[in-house]
């Protein structure tokens, strides 16, 4: 056993964060383990479910397992199946019917689904089924039951979009953004948020992450809107006019866009969104994060009465609070009362920052410096109270908050339940990336794992 598993094991020893009601769900988490927009956290007639990614000898292995609050008592964790690596994560949603649905993500390989056997009860699953090739996939299920799926395409093409009737076959049924040409021989990546509306409307907001120069990539960034009327064949702009599709930001309604050269090699987003909701009366929000203007920005877009677009700078609430603190990570949710809930990651404004960017390695080491942080709205928008959720002195890594994305029960008030995880971000071998082929790391133990939690299950 190497000297980094058995200390692993050794601080796995706790079950939960001191002072926080948090539970903890595994002791073997990746060091993805929650990291993705897509949703994590099912609550259902009284039923909490949960997917994350594990890592061992024998690989990347995504689980589900679910508490019984009439009981008290979580259920053996289910093994649903190897990824090829930590890349290859599981999302979950739950259909009107009360079946749990999970998608185990690739890396530019195969995308599977399944469904549980019974209604609210993830002991046992159908077998595995092929929806297409790609990463970062993302759920959700209409009032009829429809999935929708959408993911990067296979040699990141853009984005491909996916659905399912109830009783019928995963399709391909859209391409809806591309890479362009001029970026095909770079990395590109397009993350993905969607919202459905009271009338099954799909509303989407896309980020583009694509390009490089001399210093690195990330050259080309945006962030943009759509919206379909018809599950995700046609795409248009929030005023109706149709979309070109495969569509580029031109083509979209753009809340940022940026083309400049990086301050590093493989730099985090300097333009990023943290999700969008839509309320009862069908209107969307979007959220996102931008070091374009000034460090840790984060904005709100909406539409208003005339549905115009209309831009809310929401940091000055946390800098007013933390003024040396700023915002690198954020998850958003609705409440059925149509409370906005915002989940934010707040970092140490300091020398680690390049040029008023986030750096790379401030999120791969090991940190309990930061301070997550709920901004939550009960008059959808209009003013936001902040309170502090998880102060500095643990360790907590890409929070997924539960969503609102099929039928999930989110009740008003208190904190939304969200997964985390402890210890570090980096990679195997602790470098940038993998550096040879990752079963020789795993194979070897050289590798870490971490605490996985979850926030609020008792609230």
């Amino acid at each position: 056993m190497s000297w980094r598993v058995f200390i692993v094991l050794f601080v796995c020893a706790a079950v939960s964060l001191p002072g926080e009601p948090s539970v903890r769900v595994s002791g073997h988490g990746s060091e993805r383990a929650t990291v993705g927009n897509g949703n994590k956290i099912v609550h259902y007639q009284g039923k909490t479910h949960v997917v994350w990614q594990d890592v061992t000898r024998e690989g990347y292995v995504n689980q589900v397992k679910s508490y019984d609050h009439s009981t008290g008592k979580w259920s053996e964790p289910f093994a649903l199946g190897h990824g090829i690596d930590n890349h290859a994560r599981p999302i979950i949603v739950v259909d009107f019917s009360g079946f749990l649905h999970v998608v185990l993500s690739g890396h530019n390989s195969p995308v599977t689904w399944r469904r549980s056997a019974r209604p609210n009860d993830s002991s046992e699953w159908t077998a595995p089924k092929i929806v297409g090739e790609g990463t970062y996939p993302v759920i959700l299920c209409g009032r009829d039951n429809t999935l929708y799926l959408t993911m990067r395409g296979n040699n990141r093409v853009g984005v491909h979009f996916y659905s399912k009737p109830e009783n019928g076959e995963w399709r391909l049924t859209s391409h809806i953004v591309k890479q362009a040409e001029k970026y095909r021989n770079a990395y590109g990546a397009f993350h993905m948020g969607m919202a459905l509306a009271p009338d099954g409307d799909i509303h989407a907001v896309i980020d583009f992450y694509e390009g490089q120069d001399e210093v690195g990539r990330g050259l080309h960034q945006a962030v943009c809107y759509l919206k379909s009327a018809d599950g995700g064949k046609t795409w248009r702009k929030a005023d109706g006019s149709l979309a070109k599709t495969p569509a580029r930001p031109e083509d979209m309604d753009v809340f940022a866009r940026s083309i400049r050269t990086r301050m590093e090699r493989l730099p985090r987003p300097e333009l990023r969104n943290f999700g969008i909701q839509v309320d009862a009366e069908g209107r969307p929000y979007v959220f996102y994060l931008s070091h374009s203007e000034r460090p840790g920005r984060l904005l709100m877009v909406t539409l208003d009465s005339a549905s115009h677009w209309t831009e809310k700078n929401l940091s000055p609430i946390l800098e007013s609070k933390w003024p040396d603190m700023r915002v690198t990570d954020g998850r958003t949710t609705i409440q059925e009362d149509d409370r906005l809930c915002i989940l934010l990651t707040l970092s140490p404004f300091n020398d680690e920052w390049i040029q008023g960017r986030p750096s790379r390695a401030m999120s791969m080491k090991e940190r309990t410096d930061e301070r997550g942080a709920l901004l939550s709205s009960a008059d959808r928008g209009k003013t936001f109270d902040v309170e502090s959720i998880l102060s500095p002195g643990i360790a907590f890594n890409a929070p997924n908050l539960i969503q609102a994305v099929g039928a999930n029960e989110l009740k008003e008030g208190s904190v939304p339940i969200f997964l985390h995880f402890d210890g570090s971000r980096a990679y195997p071998g602790g470098g940038d990336y993998y550096q040879k082929p990752v079963i020789e790391y795993l194979k070897a133990g050289e590798f870490w794992t971490n605490n996985v939690f979850l926030y609020g299950l008792g609230r």
